[in-house]
């Protein structure tokens, strides 16, 4: 009996088995025989590139951490990854054929009236409902991947972490509103309080007095009072609502504000503003100068500084912004925590698509540097 019969059965076996890497050699006569073998090399040869191909896409399916979950036309699961599993928490033998309405909330006469009509695929949010009951907010992908046997691919991904920045966010930018109100009620009692009793006290004592040389010394003092409330004031809604930004641009309000806190509380300030483009959105110019007034303000109430730069550059496609001070600096996270306003000039930033680096030190001051594509 020819030896390559044996070869040719062992190869087949062999094939049988998953191994496609057995290879039959040919002999010399090149006679029938030796044709159909080299059509077994070939045979074997597809059908280990095959193999190839599927291990790597049931890899890829199954490490992907999206749920994807493979349907027929009726909505039965035919095929799922290990994410849905993980999403679901239900054992695998309790979803293969199951209806995927058990577990996801879809309308799926209409998914797939949707999917006829545009023949490409449609996104939609929904729920999840796992084996515990909890109700899991998903944002659903479905597309057919299979025209003639009606099945489609239902990709699900899990908006719980999304939900959870979303509300930290509100939060922050709550807290922030708050921080705000607090201040200017701080503000208004503390300064402007107390001015407006002193102020009633002077006209008391005005129309109580009889004596015309202290009569007018009372009055310049009221006057000089009224001035100082007015000041105060001024002060307290150039704070809030900065209309130099609107009026005369961002980069004469930051002199402004220099002048403003150097004035009143003996900082120096080094400003340098290159403008190379006057075009500049009013959103953008406002929250840059939320952000430098947010950090003016964290420099001056914790920093202890004595210094502060401002440096501002706008170019026709980038906003850089850096600022400093020589304050008493700080290593530690927790210390971002403790009111240094690092939050609210992240979530500003964060909302014009920029990039922050924040380098603090300990007894060094702090160096901000921001980039806003424009």
């Amino acid at each position: 009996m020819d030896e390559r019969f044996l070869a040719l059965e062992d190869t087949l076996l062999a094939y049988s088995h998953g191994d496609f890497t057995k290879k039959l050699a040919l002999s010399d006569n090149l006679d029938a025989l030796d044709s159909i073998m080299s059509g077994i090399n070939m045979l074997g040869e597809e059908l280990e590139e095959t193999t190839i191909k599927r291990d790597f896409f049931n890899s890829a399916f199954h490490s992907i951490t999206d749920s994807l979950v493979v349907i027929d036309n009726a909505g039965v699961i035919i095929d799922f990854n290990e994410s849905f599993i993980v999403l679901t928490e239900f054992k695998k033998e309790d979803v293969i054929g199951q209806n995927l309405k058990k577990f996801l909330k879809l309308n799926l006469a209409t998914t797939v009236q949707k999917l006829d009509k545009h023949s490409k695929a449609i996104d939609f949010e929904s729920e999840v409902t796992n084996s515990s009951s909890r109700k899991i907010m998903v944002e659903c992908h479905v597309s057919v991947i299979d025209n003639n046997k009606c099945h489609s691919l239902v990709k699900i991904h899990d908006l719980t972490d999304k939900i959870h920045q979303e509300a930290g966010r509100i939060a922050t930018i709550i807290k922030t509103q708050e921080e705000e109100r607090n201040r200017v009620a701080s503000d208004l009692h503390d300064s402007i309080g107390q001015q407006i009793s002193a102020l009633k006290f002077y006209f008391d004592s005005i129309q109580k007095q009889k004596d015309e040389k202290l009569r007018i010394l009372l009055l310049k003092k009221t006057e000089a009072l009224i001035d100082n409330v007015s000041d105060e004031i001024r002060n307290i809604c150039f704070q809030l609502m900065p209309r130099s930004v609107e009026k005369f641009g961002i980069g004469q309000s930051i002199k402004q504000l220099a002048d403003l806190i150097h004035f009143s509380t003996g900082i120096k300030f080094d400003v340098k503003i290159e403008e190379k483009t006057n075009k500049l959105d009013p959103n953008v110019s406002m929250s840059v100068y939320r952000v430098i007034q947010e950090f003016v303000n964290n420099s001056i109430k914790h920093a202890k500084c004595k210094n502060i730069g401002i440096h501002l550059s706008i170019k026709p496609k980038l906003l850089t912004l850096t600022m400093t001070d020589d304050g008493i600096g700080f290593t530690n996270d927790a210390s971002l925590k403790k009111g240094n306003g690092i939050d609210n000039i992240n979530l500003r930033i964060k909302y014009l698509k920029g990039e922050l680096d924040f380098n603090p030190e300990k007894n060094k001051g702090v160096k901000l540097n921001i980039a806003i594509p424009l």
